[in-house]
This record gives structure tokens, C-alpha cells and sequence, in this order.
């Protein structure tokens, strides 16, 4: 590794060398919470469905069949209910996106973090109350496991230098070392790492999102024809199988399925937040780092880059009805 202020490039970086221990806590929360809740989701649109076409058969046995789904629709439901997967999917990813946006900022000097404060130690102390703020949101919730032992090694460095562990227990050696780098090196690692990941990653859900939304609402207008026609063959008494129930409970699905994913406002989202960070991108490329006032525009405009990957995510987690995670950043 780079030894701090040695001034030797530091292309090597890679954001999840960055990260602390706390992001990785707060993401793994999250991705469990949003597997488990798709999977619920899934199975009890699945089971809603299943039941309406066996509802609509004739026979015991059949009838049986779809009692059977509804039974079992029920007890995922009671299930969702309980655990409550959706809240540690959005709680914690906000978490994690938070600390995300802290970590950048020390380690890139951005914003508050550019001097001043100028010294290291002020830019800890700064960070610490910062990234305080955001674990006391989430303090009585399931984003961050292991809460009280982050809180105990943070109180031990925030307690008398005779007992204080010698760095901060939440920013790593590679946020230290990115931080000494000089303007030119924390460009192109914030550039690279951030600004063009970032972007990129938007770019592709914008692109999915806009796919299984054309998808949604071709099925929207199949099913419903689908529907008609079945309505009139069974009116002339072609069949006698009563399919109307069914085919709406597969239309209720796909777009029960497509307002929890939320296709439609992610896309353009996620289109918006591209567009300004490729402007922002451009601005941080041509900035002059030899100027006088270098640092200062530096901080400025990294501060605008997380300014627009915040607004994504605030607008992510106001159409989930999520309380504010907003940290004084």
C-alpha cells in the first residue's frame, strides 16, 4: 500500500477498499432485506394467481387447490407483516448510502472537508459527528447489526487521548491515504471510482427500468383484451371454463409487481441523476488544479457530485414512504 502524503499515484484504489466497516454492515442489511421482500412479494402474487385460476375450475378438488393458495397467501402476508423485509431494505440502504457520501467526502476533501478545517485531526473530528448523526437515525432499527459495538469504539475514540485508539475506528487506512494525495490523484480516484461508476450504474437501471416498463404496460393492455375475448367465446358458450377471474388476477399481479419495483419514476430518476453527474463529470475534468483556487472549486464541485447522487436517493426513499436519513453532510 501507498504509504499517507508519500505523493505516489494511487490508481490502484478501488472503491470497496474505501468504504468502512459500517457501509458494508448497512448493505449487507439492505440486500437481505430486499431479497426477502421480492421473494415474499413473488411467491404471494404467485399464490393469489395460482388460486384465482384454480377458483375458476370446476370440482372439489380444485376448489381444495385454491383454498389451499389462499391459505398460504395469508401466512406470507402475517410473514411480511412481522419481519418487515421492505423497512431493513430501505432503512438500510439509506444507511449505507449516508456513510457512503461521508466517506467520499473526507477521503476526496470535499466540501466541509477541504481545508478548513485544514488538519487531520479536525477533519476526524468533523466526520465523527457527522457520521453520529446518521447512526443516531437509525439507533432502534435492524439497518445497522452490531450497533452497540460501533457506538462502544466510537465513544473509546471520542473519550481521553491516554485511551484512544490511534485512528478513527470508521475511516479506513485508504480513505487516510486518498485523503493525502495531492488534487490530481483524488481526481481521477473520485472521477473513476465515483463520479463514472456511479453514473454508469444509473445509466443501466434507467435502461432496465425502461424495458420492464414497456413490458407492464404492453402486458396491461394484452391481459385486458385477453380478457374480452374470453368474456365473449364464454357468452356464445364455446367453454364453459370461467377464466375472467384469473386472467384479472394475472393483470392485478403485473401491476401490483410494477408499483413495488417502481419502473416507471426509477427510470426517469435515474435518467436525471445521469445527466447531471455527466455535466458534473465534464466541470470536474476541465477544472484547472494548478489554479490558486483550486481546492476550493475542487470541493465546491464534488460537493454538487454527491449533492445529485443524495437527491437520487432521497427521491428513492420518499416514494417508499421512508422516514428522512438526511445527516448533516
Amino acid at each position: 500500500m501507498v504509504a499517507a502524503g508519500a505523493g505516489r499515484s494511487m490508481g490502484w484504489v478501488r472503491e470497496d477498499e474505501l468504504l468502512p466497516e459500517l457501509f458494508w454492515t448497512a448493505d449487507s442489511s439492505s440486500l437481505q432485506g430486499q431479497r426477502r421482500a421480492v421473494a415474499l412479494s413473488r411467491w404471494e402474487l404467485l399464490l393469489l394467481v395460482m388460486a384465482a385460476f384454480a377458483g375458476s375450475a370446476d370440482g372439489s378438488l380444485w376448489a381444495w387447490a385454491a383454498a389451499l393458495a389462499y391459505l398460504l397467501t395469508v401466512g406470507l402476508a402475517a410473514v411480511t407483516g412481522r419481519q418487515n423485509p421492505q423497512g431493513l431494505w430501505y432503512e438500510g440502504r439509506a444507511a449505507a448510502e449516508s456513510v457512503k457520501t461521508l466517506s467520499w467526502k473526507y477521503a476526496v476533501r470535499a466540501d466541509a472537508y477541504q481545508p478548513p478545517p485544514k488538519t487531520l485531526p479536525d477533519a476526524e473530528r468533523l466526520y465523527d459527528v457527522q457520521l453520529g448523526g446518521v447512526i443516531n437515525q437509525f439507533g432502534t432499527s435492524r439497518a445497522i447489526p452490531q450497533l452497540g459495538r460501533v457506538q462502544a469504539e466510537l465513544q473509546s475514540w471520542r473519550g481521553p487521548l491516554a485511551g484512544r485508539p490511534p485512528s478513527h475506528p470508521q475511516i479506513t487506512d485508504t480513505m487516510r491515504q486518498l485523503r493525502d494525495q495531492p488534487l490530481t490523484v483524488r481526481r481521477e480516484v473520485y472521477l473513476r471510482e465515483r463520479v463514472r461508476t456511479q453514473r454508469e450504474w444509473y445509466r443501466n437501471k434507467a435502461r432496465y427500468c425502461t424495458n420492464a416498463t414497456r413490458w407492464a404496460d404492453l402486458l396491461g393492455v394484452v391481459l385486458p383484451l385477453t380478457g374480452l375475448v374470453l368474456a365473449i367465446l364464454r357468452a356464445l358458450g364455446e367453454f364453459t371454463f370461467d377464466a375472467l377471474g384469473a386472467v384479472s388476477a394475472v393483470a392485478a399481479s403485473v401491476s401490483a409487481w410494477a408499483q413495488l419495483r417502481q419502473y416507471r419514476p426509477q427510470a426517469a430518476a435515474y435518467s436525471i441523476a445521469a445527466s447531471e453527474l455527466a455535466v458534473i463529470e465534464t466541470q470536474l475534468t476541465q477544472l484547472a488544479v494548478d489554479a490558486p483556487d483550486a481546492e476550493e472549486n475542487w470541493a465546491r464541485l464534488a460537493r454538487d457530485s454527491e449533492d445529485a447522487i443524495s437527491r437520487e436517493h432521497t427521491t428513492w426513499q420518499a416514494r417508499r414512504e421512508v422516514r428522512t436519513t438526511d445527516a448533516p453532510l
